[in-house]
């Protein structure tokens, strides 16, 4: 996937979050209803562009592991991948934007 790949998929969340917005503005009273469409709308932002960075390092995993010869550098990356990414804290950070929406509303 390209450099680019993450931002399509925010943007992919973002129109997601913006049409659960349109269907449920007129249902939104008060502050916290809105609020919680906020949050709605960056959480599925947020998960969009998690969605293709996992995508991405689950491709990066099946390359290495498919290689016959394994050198030291995919060992390296193997071991890279298997800790904190982005992917992973993008992926946590939008569970909790989206808790958040659940507990306000």
């Amino acid at each position: 996937m390209g450099p680019w790949a993450p931002v399509a998929g925010a943007l992919a969340g973002l129109v997601a979050g913006l049409v659960v917005v349109l269907l449920l503005a007129g249902v939104a009273e008060g502050f916290a209803a809105r609020l919680a469409l906020v949050f709605v709308t960056v959480g599925l932002s947020l998960l969009g562009a998690a969605t293709v960075l996992l995508a991405d390092e689950v491709r990066l995993l099946r390359r290495s592991r498919e290689l016959p010869v394994r050198p030291a550098s995919v060992e390296a990356t193997a071991g890279l991948l298997n800790g904190l990414t982005p992917a992973r804290l993008l992926l946590a950070a939008s569970a909790f934007v989206l808790f958040l929406a659940a507990y306000v509303s």
